[in-house]
């Protein structure tokens, strides 16, 4: 999976560099040809697609972290942020 994570970073780092780059192109010219507008829209789903995975990636290692808790330690939280007690068994 680390592997993967650093693939993804390293396309994400080329995607926004030739995002920044056809940005750069459209100022300077004022305004993109109808390729250069084409490759803009796929750039920038690229880049969509490949935080979404980064996204996942830390998803899965974040449950996995938590499952692993002590279930004592765990609470469970309200949709408030308030932390809800949990009825004690009696021995």
């Amino acid at each position: 999976m680390n592997s993967d994570r650093g693939t993804i970073e390293r396309n994400l780092s080329k995607l926004a560099t030739e995002r920044t780059a056809l940005f750069n192109r459209s100022g300077q010219s004022f305004g993109l040809t109808p390729a250069d507008q084409n490759r803009l829209k796929v750039v920038e789903r690229e880049l969509d697609e490949a935080f979404g995975a980064l996204r996942e990636i830390r998803a899965v290692r974040d449950a996995s972290r938590f499952s692993r808790e002590d279930p004592v330690v765990r609470r469970a939280i309200a949709r408030d942020g308030a932390s809800v007690s949990r009825p004690r068994k009696l021995s």
